[in-house]
């Protein structure tokens, strides 16, 4: 089955999470493009299963699946095999 391309801003998102990486860490290291729209990319990254959220920052317990997705600075996210395996077969 061929996977489709994502887009240059998803593709940089998920070069950054091979190691757990909190929000902010991922605000700074894109530069040029509005926290909303870096925001907005994450969850969609997060609903195709290409990341997911590691750990609740404020409790330091992981949080799974779930997460508050109007309070992104609270939490750490990594990929997934599937972001994993995206970045082996597009990013070299």
């Amino acid at each position: 089955m061929q996977q489709d391309r994502l887009s240059k801003l998803s593709e940089k998102i998920i070069g950054l999470l091979i190691f757990e990486e909190r929000f902010e860490h991922i605000l700074e290291e894109i530069k040029g493009e509005k926290h909303s729209h870096i925001a907005d990319e994450l969850k969609q990254l997060i609903a195709k299963d290409m990341v997911r959220p590691c750990r609740d920052l404020e409790t330091e317990k992981a949080s799974g699946i779930l997460y508050d997705s109007d309070s992104l600075k609270d939490y750490s996210f990594t990929l997934t095999s599937k972001g994993l395996s995206y970045l082996e077969t597009f990013i070299k």
